[in-house]
């Protein structure tokens, strides 16, 4: 097939959730088929294009910015999207250049399908004449607004999220009728899109991790250290981290004097950065490989209160061998066994009480750890998954080839 891929951002460094899942489908497709992938390409990330075309990519990369989260900039959006009808990370991801970029591809080369990742992308695609078309959907992007309205402190802050999941719902829906097809990370997605949206045509393929970049590394364990793993300009992840340090860690340190909590991700806001003056708190900002950071934790903790789709840092460390600790949330969507590939937990005493378990038992640690590498690595691999991708596209542009007039079927 030949592919037109539409994404916010080059894939590298591998830095965010969404980056890696689609790296990890992308690897495989651009081997078994043509893709042109169109972004936005902001300032300094020219030197990523090699690796993005040692992918197999044809790249057509469109200079441009968004606003860094938090700034005065950013802010300012913000507060002027309350006017507009779409929510703020639609508008704030919407680039004409891009969609340009789109219409004169479209206008001059032929292809099988347009792949546009996420629902924030999908305005550079509206009102354009396209062949197949398939939403690469990661979230169902209104319920974490939702569930931000519903947990975020502050009236302020509760309205406008309340306003933003509003905007979210409705936009969201309507991205059902402009694609052809949806493909979601989970059946739980699936469900969810079927039931609040009344959408047909959604499939659901697995959450995969790179076996072959992540594997177990012994003897790197540092007793009693705690990690979190995930890109800290994301606010479910910024919300669970506060819990955390507010409500749980303080009951580790009390039983566990000598632990230590990193805080693994990129761009942490001043908020994260200010829990170092806590007592055994450290956090990292961006690194260059997680990889060690999780070899030498002897618990993974995923403490989210608010989140959708998959979350890849589950997989990730189960790849690496190490136990984890989860609320519901926090493995939402995914396959796995509370007690078999990780402990459950969704109150402050019951998450401490379990990592306390785990530093103090090595057998349990490592069973727990085992468990969920083997299964991972029976089950969701990453070239697994984007056959899954692949077979789901091909049936998809077989459908609507079928569906045409005889006359547009052949020219």
């Amino acid at each position: 097939m030949k592919i037109l891929f539409l994404h916010k951002q080059i894939l590298f460094p591998r830095d965010t959730g969404g980056k890696i899942r689609v790296l990890n489908l992308l690897r495989h497709l651009a081997r078994w088929h043509d893709i042109t992938y169109v972004c936005n390409l902001r300032a300094g990330e020219d030197r990523f294009l090699p690796d993005m075309e040692a992918l197999g990519l044809r790249m057509e990369a469109v200079p441009g910015e968004t606003s860094p989260r938090g700034g005065v900039r950013f802010i300012a959006e913000a507060v002027a999207n309350l006017a507009s009808p779409r929510p703020y990370a639609v508008d704030r991801n919407f680039d004409p250049r891009v969609r340009d970029k789109v219409a004169e591809l479209l206008a001059r080369e032929s292809f099988d399908l347009v792949i546009c990742d996420t629902v924030q992308m999908a305005r550079h695609t509206m009102g354009l004449p396209l062949p197949p078309t398939v939403l690469f959907q990661h979230n169902v992007e209104a319920q974490i607004l939702e569930r931000h309205a519903q947990v975020s402190d502050g009236l302020l802050r509760r309205t406008y999220m309340f306003d933003q999941y509003r905007k979210m719902r409705s936009f969201e829906r309507r991205c059902g009728n402009h694609f052809d097809h949806v493909i979601a990370v989970s059946r739980q997605d699936k469900e969810i899109f079927h039931r609040r949206y009344g959408w047909k045509n959604v499939d659901a393929i697995d959450t995969a991790v790179d076996t072959d970049f992540f594997q177990p590394q012994t003897g790197q364990e540092r007793p009693h250290r705690v990690m979190f793993l995930g890109s800290m300009d994301w606010l479910p992840n910024q919300d669970g981290v506060r819990f955390f340090a507010d409500e749980v860690w303080p009951r580790v340190i009390q039983q566990q004097p000598d632990a230590v909590f990193q805080i693994v991700g990129r761009n942490p806001p001043p908020a994260v950065q200010a829990l170092t003056e806590r007592q055994g708190i450290e956090v990292t900002g961006s690194v260059p490989d997680v990889r060690p950071y999780l070899a030498q934790a002897s618990v993974v903790v995923v403490p989210l209160l608010v989140g959708g789709g998959t979350r890849l840092k589950i997989y990730e460390a189960m790849a690496m061998a190490r136990a984890t600790v989860s609320t519901t949330i926090g493995a939402e969507g995914l396959p796995v066994v509370p007690g078999d590939h990780y402990l459950q937990a969704d109150t402050a005493d019951a998450f401490a009480a379990d990592i306390l378990r785990l530093m103090q038992d090595s057998a349990l640690r490592e069973r727990i750890g085992n468990s969920a590498d083997a299964f991972v690595r029976q089950h969701y691999g990453s070239e697994t998954i984007a056959r899954q991708f692949e077979a789901i596209c091909e049936q998809v542009v077989r459908r609507e080839q079928a569906a045409l007039p005889a006359s547009a079927s052949a020219a």
